[in-house]
């Protein structure tokens, strides 16, 4: 199953309302992504933090940044994603106003932004404007005021989440944090379930149920995940497919250039990373 999504606009707005977000597992995308809670009650991984996050919540996260939402409530929420491609809103950028640095972060570190109630309705009341005007670009300038009603929103959100950088939200302590740590600190080493859990100085059949009960996903999913966003970082920086293959944790080539195509949708030699 594929986990990253491709944009085929330079940017997206949707508002979308389920019992589970639109991808179950671990993933990662090729741009940008704002995602805020309208209701609802559900926790959001970011990397090896996690986030509980309620109404007027929204959360960030940056190109290649591994996260997942978990449903704790068992009810539906209500959220509004926005994707953006970082080449694209770079072109708008100014010496004096940078639109991507709310994502310039350290991975799963100041994801998590509160807004009042007032920012929320300020929020809402542009992103349903986006999404209609999306809706309907054939009439004469709803283009054009669509791309300004996104340049909106970015320096909207920017200035929320600068604001909340002075306290950011905390993480949450959760019960799955010393095996991501371990895995994400070994993530190029032989990982196994056996090999873990000697670590850890846990029995392998509760490690992979605790993973599993805590995140909704294996263990060796999440390695999985972390090595393709890792391979990914490694094949910008100019690193040949076959030394990617060995730096990133893959042994087996054959099982490298499957694993992300699955993950990505296409393969390692087909790669651009993000201007």
């Amino acid at each position: 199953m594929r986990n990253e999504k491709k944009l085929t606009r330079p940017f997206s707005c949707d508002f979308t309302t389920s019992l589970a977000a639109g991808n179950v597992e671990f993933h990662m995308h090729s741009h940008h992504e704002i995602f805020f809670l309208i209701d609802g009650s559900i926790q959001y991984f970011a990397e090896n933090a996690c986030y509980p996050m309620t109404s007027g919540n929204l959360i960030l996260f940056s190109v290649n940044e591994i996260h997942k939402a978990v449903n704790v409530s068992n009810t539906p929420f209500t959220r509004l994603v926005i994707h953006i491609q970082p080449e694209f809103a770079r072109s708008f950028c100014t010496p004096d106003t940078n639109l991507l640095s709310c994502f310039y972060r350290e991975p799963g570190v100041g994801n998590l932004v509160s807004l009042s109630p007032k920012e929320q309705k300020q929020l809402l009341s542009m992103a349903r404007r986006l999404a209609k005007l999306l809706k309907s670009r054939g009439r004469f300038g709803n283009d054009v005021e669509a791309v300004a009603l996104y340049l909106e929103i970015l320096v909207f959100v920017n200035r929320a989440w600068k604001k909340a950088g002075i306290s950011p939200a905390p993480s949450l302590p959760h019960r799955t944090q010393a095996i991501m740590d371990y895995i994400d600190a070994n993530l190029t080493d032989n990982l196994t379930l056996d090999s873990i859990a000697r670590a850890l100085a846990m029995d392998k059949y509760y490690l992979s149920h605790l993973f599993k009960s805590e995140t909704g996903s294996t263990i060796f999913q999440y390695v999985l995940v972390k090595r393709v966003a890792l391979a990914k970082t490694l094949l910008s920086q100019g690193h040949t497919v076959n030394e990617t293959c060995h730096l990133s944790g893959f042994n087996d080539y054959s099982n490298f250039i499957r694993s992300f195509k699955q993950i990505t949708g296409y393969t390692p030699g087909k790669f651009k990373g993000p201007a």
